[in-house]
């Protein structure tokens, strides 16, 4: 009987062999253990992990240094369907985002630094919960010491400028070079590993610039646009402009690339509150993980209501799955 690893457990586990930092490390062993079914044959393998997840919390507590120990505040777990960080220079509006949005308690202020430590917030599209992550203000001569790997283990980030300013393209620029010194490139498609060590990191995101309202907006935008080009899409809004605000959660689940899946056990209605939450382009076999966790073997067969099937059609494992398809699985 063999372990049965995931696609999902494999690359994490490549995130952990590439990773330079304790976040980096515990964020991909954090991966692993989720993706990990737990059965019988992957009891050395859980057993392995579990003692370098201990050694992960254990570093990054430490941070290296003798004396108390003491948690990493840019550490931040994931919840919901995905997470995305807000990156941005001082008062471009990261905090107003996270607040028009979520229930974070997070510090909307005029002046520079308000915000001192990662606030995390949960923002609702439709069924589903997306984590929201605000964060402290970069500049040119300073990233805090646990920002990358918060920017590295993201499921998404959005560079947040200022329409407004006269430093716009500056703090664009300022914030893409601090991802790029790191690795990580923004990318209109999905997040793809380092092909090799010390490779570039491809995380979904996109430049939002903010203070669409403000006078001169519409002719800075132009500039930004010429000096990004076609490398990273440019969303633009007024935070004081709800139904621009409005728009945003489905951006942002759009963003994640992710689909909903709603299980209907035999005989009975589905569950059309709790969907399950799965990467784009997953299967009926990915859905039967999801449920079973390492017992997934036990599906032979589904049947599916949803895009391009007949109502209740039967469908093998490798059938994939589409955005709201319900599902029945079959043993």
């Amino acid at each position: 009987m063999t372990a049965n690893l995931t696609p999902q457990y494999h690359e994490a586990e490549a995130r952990y062999k590439a990773a330079t930092t304790p976040e980096e490390k515990l964020a991909a062993l954090e991966e692993m253990w989720r993706e990990l079914p737990k059965h019988k044959s992957s009891e050395k393998i859980q057993a392995d992990l579990k003692k370098k997840l201990s050694a992960a919390r254990k570093a990054l507590q430490q941070g290296g240094k003798k004396g108390p120990s003491k948690a990493d505040p840019f550490y931040i777990p994931k919840t919901g369907a995905g997470q995305i960080v807000l990156i941005g220079a001082p008062n471009t509006g990261k905090s107003s985002i996270v607040a028009g949005l979520t229930n974070a308690h997070v510090h909307v202020a005029d002046f520079p630094f308000a915000t001192p430590l990662p606030a995390p917030g949960s923002v609702a599209y439709e069924d589903v919960k997306i984590q929201l992550i605000d964060t402290p203000p970069v500049t040119a001569d300073h990233v805090p010491a646990g920002f990358p790997g918060l920017w590295r283990s993201a499921d998404a980030l959005i560079v947040v400028v200022d329409l407004a300013v006269d430093t716009l393209l500056e703090d664009a620029e300022m914030c893409l070079d601090h991802l790029a010194a790191r690795r990580i490139e923004l990318t209109n498609g999905p997040r793809r590993l380092p092909a090799e060590p010390g490779g570039i990191l491809h995380v979904p995101g996109f430049l939002l610039a903010t203070k669409s309202d403000m006078p001169g907006a519409n002719d800075n935008l132009e500039m930004l646009n010429e000096l990004v080009g076609s490398s990273v899409r440019i969303e633009s809004l007024s935070t004081r402009d709800a139904d621009q605000m409005a728009r945003l959660p489905r951006m942002f689940f759009d963003l994640l690339r992710v689909i909903r899946v709603y299980a209907k056990p035999r005989g009975h209605e589905p569950d059309l509150d709790d969907p399950f939450t799965l990467r784009a382009g997953s299967d009926v076999h990915e859905m039967a993980r999801k449920v079973f966790h390492g017992l997934e073997n036990r599906v032979k067969s589904a049947r599916i209501w949803g895009q391009g099937v007949a109502d209740g059609q039967q469908v093998h494992l490798d059938h994939v799955l589409c955005d709201k398809d319900i599902v029945e699985l079959h043993d």
